[in-house]
């Protein structure tokens, strides 16, 4: 059976280099890619690769991660923890944005055959998180992780940890539901911001008049009233872009605050009662 592959990437060079890279393998057809979640909407396609910066809200990048339809999240992101936060969120692998031809086009197929795939980008992302944070996982998984770190194929993994196929995927879904209530399911409020939306905002908790901060960008009054607007009302969903709500925002993407965790609290009550 052939798989129709959705391409959802904000970046033109992506959008026209991947259906190149995979044009050849029999196994793929490749749909043509489109820049948001909403695009998605008119392709009926079997598997997924998404790059979630600045395709959407969180919120739809959420929902469509958790969806029945197989995702392969692709990024040049070097976070461990965004790249946990999409695993736990539904993502079924990541993978870095300069894998070759044929191990994307494997995983891709992967994600549709064999769900619980775990890759060398996200089996380092998930060791690093679990080092960091002191969560617990059982030994036989550890040491699995480790070898896919590495690169090795998951059945050779298996046999050398003397993993079941069925252990190894009831395992490794008991690990994303511990991340996921230690907090690990959170995905980056910024996720859908531009580069240029997140630096206004990270200049807006830093001080910054907007005077100054339109300086810095070098646009007027007027579209950096848009760029708020856009990142705050329009990505997330919040009721307005005014100077309390830009400040929020901007501690929590900038990272200047000592508890995100409050700070999210408030941002969802906004949410609630805009």
């Amino acid at each position: 059976m052939v798989l129709h592959v959705a391409v959802v990437d904000d970046h033109d060079p992506t959008r026209r280099s991947v259906p190149e890279l995979l044009r050849d393998d029999p196994r793929l057809r490749i749909l043509p890619p489109v820049g948001t979640v909403a695009g998605l909407a008119r392709l009926r396609h079997d598997v997924r690769l998404l790059d979630p910066d600045h395709v959407g809200p969180v919120d739809e990048i959420r929902a469509l991660l958790a969806d029945a339809v197989p995702t392969v999240v692709q990024t040049a992101g070097a976070d461990p923890r965004a790249q946990v936060a999409v695993w736990v969120n539904g993502a079924n692998d990541v993978v870095a944005k300069n894998l070759g031809r044929w191990p994307l086009a494997d995983t891709l197929c992967e994600a549709v055959n064999r769900p619980c795939r775990v890759g060398p980008t996200l089996a380092r992302a998930i060791l690093s998180v679990l080092d960091q944070y002191g969560i617990p996982a059982a030994d036989p998984l550890r040491d699995l992780l480790v070898l896919l770190r590495h690169g090795r194929r998951l059945t050779a993994a298996l046999q050398i940890t003397g993993l079941t196929y069925d252990r190894y995927e009831h395992e490794l879904r008991g690990l994303r539901a511990a991340l996921s209530r230690a907090g690990h399911g959170e995905l980056p409020q910024d996720m859908g911001m531009t580069e240029q939306e997140r630096h206004a905002l990270r200049l807006c908790a830093e001080g910054w008049t907007d005077a100054e901060i339109r300086d810095r960008l070098g646009i007027t009054a007027e579209a950096l009233q848009l760029l708020f607007e856009r990142a705050l009302v329009g990505r997330m969903r919040l009721p307005n872009a005014g100077p309390h709500v830009r400040l929020l925002v901007g501690l929590l993407v900038s990272g200047l605050h000592r508890r995100p965790d409050l700070l999210r609290e408030r941002i969802d009550e906004l949410r609630a009662d805009g």
